[in-house]
C-alpha cells in the first residue's frame, strides 16, 4: 500500500507542476476541460464580407458542443458595409480592439500597425495540434516580413470536388439543346450563345439574358476576371516568370484590349445585360435564380443560393456550369488554380485581448480532430455517420438537410470556414470536410447536374473539359503579399489608381457604342500610362517572390 500511495503522490506532483508552469491538458482530457472550468467569453471583430455571416454562431447546436468541449465562447461583431478598409483603419485610430480580429483583405492592416499578438511562441509551447495539422513548411510560409506567424491560414491548398467550378458559367439548357458541345473557346462559344438567345427569347414571359456579370462594390473584381480567364493567365496582381521569378505588370495591356472588346461586341448584339453597370449583386443573384441568365461570369460561391433556388422549383435544367473559355491560340485555361497555404489573412489575437495564452489555446483545441468534425461536418448521428471501418458519410437526406439554409443557420453548419483546419485528411483518414469527400461530392449535385457530368464522362466539375489541370505557383500569388508602409506611395497608391481606372473604364469599353471601341481605349490606355509607373511595382514584386522562392525552397536567383 505504501507503494501504491508513493506514486499516487508522486502523479499528483507532476499534476500540479504541470499546472503551475501552464501546461495544456493531456489530450484525452480535453473534453471534460471545458465541462470543468468556468466558460471564457472572447471578443472578436471579423471583416468577412464574402459569405453570409450568422448573428450568434455560438448559440447553435454545433457552436455550444464547441463551448461544451474548448470552455469559449466568442461574442462576434461581423462587418456590414463595402469598406472594410475604412472600418479597420478606424478601429485601430480608436484603440479599442476586441481580442480576435478577422480582417480578411485589409488584416495587413492589424499586422503593419503592430496591434497582433505574435504566436510563434505559443505555437512552440502550446500548439500540440497545430504542430500536427501545420508542417513547418506551411509554418515557415506563414511568417511575415517581419519575421512573425500571426495567423494559421484556413486556406489549405485543395480543389475541392464539390466546388461547382471556375470559368465561364454556361446554362446547361444550352448544352443540352446543343447536343453536349465540347466548349474550350470564346470564337466556338459566342454563335452559340447567339443562336439559343434568338431561339429562345424569353423564359416563363421574361426576357432571357446571353450574359451577366457580378459588378457592384468590393465584387467588381469579377468583371475584371475575363482580361486573364480569356488570355490563360492566372488573376494576380503581377504576372510571374516561372524561370526568373521577375514580375510583370501592364493594367492596359493588349490581353485586355482583345478581352473587353470581345463583351463590347456582345453588348452591341444585345446580348450583354444592359443592366450590369448599375445592378446590384441581389438583382443579380435574382435573375439567376429566374433562370433567365444564359452566360455568366462569377465565383462558384456567388452561384449557390441561386443554384439551390433553381433545384427547389425543379428548374435544375437553367443551372449553369463552367467552362474554362479561352481564345482560340491560347493553350491552357488558369481559371481553376490550387491555392498554397493563404498567406495573406485569418484570424489572429490582438494585442488588446484579456488573456492571449487561453486564446491560442482555442485556436489550438480547434484544430482537434474531433473539434473539426464538429465544426465542419456537424453533430454525429444527425449531420453525419460512421461506418463499421470507421469512414465518416452523409446520407443523401443529410446532404440535402445540410443544403437548406434555415438548418444550416440552426444547426451552426457552413460557418467555420475562416477558421484553423487540417489539410484534405485528419489522421484518420476521413476528409476534413464533407465536400472534400469525391463520394459526397457526387451525391450532391442536381439531376441535371448529374447529367452534364455523364454527358462529358467527368465526375467532377474541376476537371477536363470543364478546367485544365490546376497548378499551384511555387511562389504562391501577388495579391497575398501584404505592401508595407514605406511602399505604399510607390506601390500600393499607384495600384489604386490603376483600379480606379479599371471602374472608370471598363464599363466605359463595354457599353461603348459601334466603332467607338478603339477611342475609349486609346483614352484609357493614355490615362493609364500618364499616371502610373509601372516599373517599381514589377520591382517589388520581382524581389518579392525571389524572397520567397529563397525563404520557401532555398532558391536563390541573381
Amino acid at each position: 500500500m505504501k507503494f501504491v500511495r508513493k506514486i499516487a503522490v508522486v502523479v499528483a506532483l507532476v499534476f500540479i507542476i504541470t499546472a503551475v508552469l501552464g501546461g495544456v491538458a493531456p489530450v484525452s482530457s480535453q473534453k471534460v476541460e471545458g465541462a470543468s472550468k468556468k466558460v471564457v467569453t472572447f471578443t472578436m471583430f471579423s471583416a468577412d464580407a464574402t459569405v453570409q455571416y450568422h448573428p450568434d454562431i455560438f448559440s447553435t447546436a454545433i457552436g455550444q458542443e464547441i463551448t461544451k468541449r474548448t470552455g469559449v465562447r466568442l461574442k462576434i461583431e461581423h462587418f456590414v458595409g463595402m469598406d472594410q478598409a475604412t472600418k479597420i483603419s478606424l478601429m485601430l485610430a480608436s484603440g479599442d480592439l476586441p481580442d480576435l480580429v478577422y480582417g480578411s483583405g485589409e488584416h495587413k492592416q492589424f499586422i503593419q500597425n503592430k496591434a497582433l499578438v505574435p504566436l510563434d511562441n505559443y505555437i512552440e509551447k502550446y500548439g500540440q495540434w497545430t504542430k500536427k495539422a501545420y508542417s513547418s513548411v506551411d509554418l515557415k510560409k506563414l511568417r511575415q516580413a517581419d519575421g512573425h506567424i500571426y495567423f494559421l491560414s484556413y486556406t489549405r491548398g485543395e480543389v475541392s470536388p464539390s466546388a461547382s467550378g471556375e470559368g465561364l458559367y454556361v446554362m446547361i439548357d444550352m448544352l443540352q439543346k446543343n447536343n453536349w458541345p465540347r466548349l474550350k473557346y470564346w470564337e466556338d462559344l459566342v454563335p452559340m450563345l447567339r443562336d439559343y438567345v434568338k431561339k429562345y427569347p424569353k423564359y416563363k414571359g421574361m426576357p432571357v439574358i446571353g450574359m451577366s456579370a457580378i459588378t457592384e462594390g468590393a465584387r467588381f473584381y469579377v468583371i475584371q476576371d475575363p482580361a486573364t480567364g480569356l488570355n490563360g493567365l492566372v488573376a494576380d496582381t503581377v504576372q510571374v516568370d516561372p524561370k526568373t521569378y521577375k514580375a510583370s505588370y501592364d493594367p492596359a495591356g493588349i490581353g485586355m484590349y482583345k478581352a473587353y472588346k470581345a463583351l463590347n461586341a456582345l453588348w452591341n448584339e444585345g446580348l450583354f445585360d444592359k443592366e450590369a453597370f448599375v445592378q446590384t449583386y441581389d438583382q443579380w443573384a435574382a435573375k439567376v435564380a429566374q433562370g433567365r441568365v444564359v452566360t455568366s461570369w462569377g465565383r462558384s460561391w456567388h452561384f449557390n443560393n441561386a443554384f439551390n433556388t433553381l433545384r427547389k422549383n425543379n428548374e435544375d435544367d437553367r443551372i449553369l456550369v463552367p467552362f474554362g473559355i479561352v481564345f482560340k491560340g491560347v493553350k491552357k485555361s488558369r481559371y481553376v488554380m490550387l491555392q498554397s497555404i493563404g498567406t495573406r489573412d485569418g484570424v489572429s489575437i490582438t494585442k488588446k485581448c484579456k488573456d492571449p495564452v487561453r486564446a491560442f489555446q482555442f485556436l489550438d483545441q480547434l484544430l482537434n480532430p474531433e473539434i473539426q468534425k464538429l465544426m465542419f461536418w456537424g453533430i454525429k448521428g444527425r449531420d453525419y455517420l460512421v461506418d463499421k471501418k470507421g469512414k465518416m458519410y452523409r446520407t443523401q437526406a443529410m446532404i440535402e438537410k445540410a443544403r437548406d439554409p434555415v438548418y444550416q443557420k440552426q444547426e451552426g453548419l457552413g460557418y467555420w470556414n475562416i477558421w484553423p483546419r487540417w489539410q484534405l485528411k485528419f489522421p484518420d483518414g476521413n476528409y476534413v470536410k464533407p465536400e472534400l469527400d469525391p463520394d459526397i461530392a457526387y451525391m450532391q449535385w442536381a439531376p441535371a447536374q448529374k447529367k452534364v457530368l455523364e454527358a462529358y464522362k467527368a465526375k467532377t466539375f474541376v476537371e477536363p473539359p470543364f478546367a485544365d489541370e490546376p497548378e499551384c505557383p511555387p511562389w504562391g500569388y501577388a495579391w497575398e503579399i501584404n505592401i508595407p508602409p514605406e511602399k505604399q506611395k510607390e506601390i500600393q497608391v499607384p495600384l489604386n489608381i490603376a483600379n480606379d481606372l479599371a471602374r472608370k473604364y471598363i464599363p466605359m469599353l463595354i457599353m461603348a457604342p459601334r466603332g467607338k471601341y478603339d477611342e475609349v481605349w486609346n483614352k484609357y490606355k493614355a490615362e493609364v500610362r500618364a499616371k502610373i509607373n509601372t516599373k517599381p511595382i514589377e520591382e517589388f514584386y520581382t524581389q518579392e517572390m525571389r524572397q520567397r522562392m529563397a525563404d520557401w525552397y532555398g532558391i536563390k536567383v541573381k
